[in-house]
């Protein structure tokens, strides 16, 4: 078992000696991390001069031995609880930058949004409901990061704020905060009415007849989304491993959604497979593409093509539903192809496609 030292070190140019304890050997976290010593914030003078230093010193080191008992007794007992209250000193954005960029740009553009919010500082001991509610209410008025004169939509809101939630939840459940804030927050509810941008049938073949010689993956990975729905992140995770064939020889993908952790296995049409080119044995199926190029790289493609509609990568998803609804394939079958786990998700594309034959009606009275 870990010793527990109580160690001293010069500060103020040697006039005053900062406590801390040492754990002699180091002690692990939750997470496996290493810790070998631990901030009391106390501090006492290096050479007391009166009396009221003097006793200053006596009662700081009665405190610092109190506690170098008790971790001891905790180590003892196994109880690393304390660990969790020294970690609300440290840096929540830097957590948030671990946690979160790793899910991609939506985390990434919450973590920048808080970081403007709390002014590039931010402790755990600093999250409360309070700072939640502030937050929720600075995105509603926030504008883009980019676009710094548009306001954020209700929907990219809602997207930062519930991306910045489940990174508070992470702290709760890594037992650095006592409480799952999460539970009592009001959320940015999503606008379900705003209209999905896609690409109609003949958009399509006008997409696929026009080559960008800039990046090639981009073409590939663009026209592999629209006839396999996948979303961004697993179009850039997806590997060759992940193809597989059945006995009949039919072309399928297994993988793992990133967004939902469900395994899934999808079938592929023929065009997938061609747009796929020649297949190798392992590997990145497209490894020339990042998210950041895609957000770049897709608007120059769409152009290219003659294309006046605002299409991101995520539209050629939407695409892709749109043209299972138009050919009659029913509402439980594509949720299976999209991954949801509830189909209420896909009936906002059941009722695009209602719009779609009223608007048709109205043109044609």
């Amino acid at each position: 078992m870990s010793r527990v030292i109580l160690k001293y070190r010069n500060i103020s140019q040697g006039k005053m000696k900062s406590i801390y304890l040492e754990f002699n050997p180091a002690i692990h976290d939750i997470k496996g991390n290493s810790i070998r010593y631990e901030c009391l914030n106390l501090e006492i003078y290096t050479n007391p001069e009166n009396s009221h230093q003097f006793k200053h010193n006596r009662s700081v080191e009665e405190i610092a031995e109190t506690i170098r008992c008790e971790r001891y007794l905790q180590l003892v007992r196994h109880d690393y609880s304390f660990l969790a209250k020294a970690r609300l000193d440290e840096d929540f954005l830097e957590y948030f930058r671990l946690n979160g960029d790793c899910h991609g740009a939506k985390y990434q553009s919450s973590r920048l949004h808080f970081e403007r919010f709390c002014k590039g500082q931010c402790k755990f001991r600093d999250i409360n409901a309070s700072l939640c509610e502030r937050f929720r209410l600075y995105l509603l008025r926030a504008k883009g990061l980019q676009h710094t004169k548009k306001k954020l939509s209700k929907n990219s809101a809602s997207a930062y704020f519930n991306a910045f939630l489940s990174i508070v939840h992470f702290a709760y459940r890594d037992n650095i905060l006592s409480e799952d804030y999460t539970t009592c927050i009001e959320k940015i509810k999503w606008n379900h009415d705003i209209p999905k941008e896609y690409l109609s049938s003949a958009e399509i073949k006008q997409l696929a007849s026009t080559p960008y010689d800039d990046n090639p993956d981009v073409y590939r990975a663009g026209m592999f989304s629209i006839y396999t729905g996948l979303r961004r992140s697993d179009i850039l995770a997806l590997r060759w491993e992940n193809i597989h064939h059945d006995r009949g020889r039919k072309a399928y993908i297994r993988f793992r959604i990133k967004k939902t952790r469900t395994l899934i296995q999808l079938p592929l049409s023929l065009p997938a497979i061609r747009v796929l080119g020649d297949p190798k044995s392992e590997g990145k199926i497209f490894p020339m593409i990042t998210e950041s190029i895609l957000t770049i790289h897709i608007p120059r493609w769409v152009s290219k093509a003659r294309i006046r509609k605002h299409i991101t990568f995520h539209c050629f998803r939407h695409t892709f539903a749109m043209q299972l609804l138009d050919k009659g394939v029913d509402i439980y079958t594509i949720a299976a192809l999209l991954g949801h786990r509830q189909v209420s998700s896909t009936q906002n594309y059941a009722k695009m496609s209602s719009k779609k034959m009223i608007e048709a009606i109205v043109k044609m009275e």
